[in-house]
């Protein structure tokens, strides 16, 4: 029966690939962002030589394309332009689906890894590949965006923390540097994966070397931004009190709003709060780093509205969703392991039961 179950999960997950590479199919450039931004970019490298498009980035007709945006993801479009020779997108979208796949690939090794069954890894990873905004970003509407590659990103981290923690292996502690280092590169938020070197056990030392290095891609970036006077569409400043105030209310009011969103999420959220209120699960090493990771991110993403130069109702609005699916890989972990531990609850209820009645007998 368990094999069937698995089978049938399999079948599932494997529609949901086959869905989303027929979306970008169907819809290779319906995105806007990747054709203006990501897609935009990847021509002007490739138009460039492999350059920088630094006449590009500083043009104001190009300004809604986020022209301080790093650069890696335009330049991995660039590359299979090379492979091609030529400029072809509806090829190059296809990347997307592609990782898609990647990532239910190490989700499910990252249940397995932490001693899910194979059903359950199946299941969670099956649930994980029905969120909306997930599919979307592997090619339903969304192909050519960078999101997903922030969430390849950070499912990656997170095996690759796993892994040092079981073997002490420093190899893949530095693994995990590169994969910081690749995520800031990716879009800036992507630096906010930082917050996991806190909480590693690793000495003093190596913890200062490993923030530094981890850091200098993105300080890099930055620096090539001032000195190249690269237009840049955001920035911070000290807002009052009072705004401050107003600020926090309306950063939780739209993203409680995005939460609520059924047509994102279904009810994903009403559920995971129901089981955090709720449920218990073993606060284990690796637990305590996701969940102290997770905090110190949110932490990031809350300064970053707050003292942002965009208005939140402007800004939360349109970006909370696509950084609730980066950031999912370390709430639905938790998520994942909350209704494991109630399931296992109820299979000991039912089979208590089931001794009892027969003592009984």
């Amino acid at each position: 029966m368990q094999q069937k179950i698995n089978c049938l999960l399999i079948i599932l997950i494997v529609f949901n690939v086959l869905f989303v590479f027929w979306g970008a199919h169907l819809y290779p450039l319906s995105s806007l962002d990747a054709v203006s931004i990501w897609y935009l970019k990847a021509k002007a490298i490739f138009l460039s030589g492999g350059h920088i498009p630094i006449n590009v980035l500083k043009d104001s007709i190009y300004s809604n394309s986020h022209q301080q945006y790093p650069l890696l993801v335009s330049y991995i479009f660039y590359f299979f332009y090379l492979i091609l020779g030529s400029i072809n997108t509806s090829v190059v979208a296809f990347i997307n689906p592609l990782l898609y796949l990647l990532v239910l690939s190490i989700t499910y090794k990252v249940f397995r890894q932490i001693n899910f069954s194979k059903t359950y890894a199946l299941l969670f990873t099956y649930c994980y590949s029905m969120f909306s905004p997930l599919l979307a970003a592997g090619g339903r509407m969304h192909s050519g965006d960078a999101d997903i590659f922030v969430v390849f990103a950070y499912w990656i981290s997170i095996f690759l923390t796993f892994k040092f923690l079981e073997t002490k292996n420093y190899k893949y502690f530095w693994s995990l540097i590169i994969s910081i280092m690749i995520a800031s590169q990716i879009k800036a938020e992507g630096i906010f994966l930082i917050a996991i070197l806190l909480f590693i056990p690793v000495i003093k030392k190596v913890k200062l070397f490993s923030l530094f290095i981890s850091l200098f891609p993105f300080i890099l970036w930055r620096l090539i931004i001032y000195y190249s006077q690269i237009p840049n569409d955001f920035y911070y400043i000290i807002p009052t009190f009072q705004t401050l105030l107003l600020r926090s209310f309306e950063v939780v009011y739209f993203t409680a709003k995005e939460m609520i969103n059924v047509n994102n999420w279904y009810i994903f959220w009403p559920v995971f709060l129901l089981f955090s209120l709720f449920g218990k699960i073993k606060i284990n090493l690796q637990t305590r780093i996701l969940l102290l990771t997770l905090s110190m991110m949110s932490a990031f993403l809350l300064i970053n509205y707050l003292f942002s130069n965009i208005d939140p109702h402007i800004y939360v609005s349109s970006s909370i969703d696509r950084l609730l699916l980066q950031f999912s890989p370390f709430y639905f972990i938790i998520f994942a392991m909350l209704v494991k531990n109630e399931i296992s609850k109820l299979d000991q209820k039912v089979i208590y039961k089931k001794f009892k009645s027969m003592l009984l007998k």
